[in-house]
Order: structure tokens, then C-alpha cells, then sequence
């Protein structure tokens, strides 16, 4: 966290917003001025997410509990097997189309 004071501003906003709101899942447009049609409300990963900034606010040494470091040759099998042809398609062995005549 380089920049504590953007996230220190954002929470101050979801304090402010998010009770008021009643916890929404999600806001529509780009400045979240509405919940959404379909946001359900109460949600426990909206109070989650709060909860860690919070904490990750007061506590930035507890972010390297959520970030690890890579595994090179983890990462390098991966990337090899998805990159050998992005384009191909998997065939679809043991589906079996029926038509109708």
C-alpha cells in the first residue's frame, strides 16, 4: 500500500455509504451513485471486504498474509500448457448430438 491516504478517503466513503445502504452487493455507474437493480442486499462479503480495509488500514504489515509469492515453475507449467494454442477448441468427446428429421 503506497498510498494510504486514497484508501483511508474510500473508507471514510463506505462508512458513510454502506450502512445508509444497507450493505448492497454492487453499485452501477462509474461513480456508484445507485445500487444496482439487482444488487441483493446484506451482504456478507460487502461487510467482509469493509472489515479487511479496516483492518488492512490499521495493520498494512497483515497484507502479506493475503499476498504470497509466486511459484516460478508452478507459473511457468501453467503458462505453458494455456499458451501452447489459445485458439483450438477442446473437443467435445462423449457429447453426442441428436437431430431431429
Amino acid at each position: 500500500m503506497k498510498r494510504p491516504e486514497i484508501a483511508e478517503k474510500a473508507i471514510k466513503i463506505a462508512e458513510r455509504r454502506l450502512s445508509r445502504d444497507r450493505w448492497p452487493e454492487y453499485y452501477d455507474t462509474r461513480r456508484g451513485g445507485f445500487i444496482g437493480k439487482q444488487a441483493r442486499l446484506f451482504q456478507t462479503w460487502t461487510i467482509a471486504g469493509y472489515l479487511v480495509a479496516k483492518l488492512l488500514i490499521a495493520n498494512p504489515e497483515a497484507a502479506k498474509m493475503v499476498i504470497n509469492v509466486e511459484d516460478t515453475e508452478l507459473l511457468s507449467a501453467f503458462s505453458s500448457i494455456l499458451s501452447s494454442n489459445p485458439r483450438r477448441k477442446r473437443s467435445r468427446k462423449g457429447v453426442k448430438q441428436s437431430f431431429i428429421i
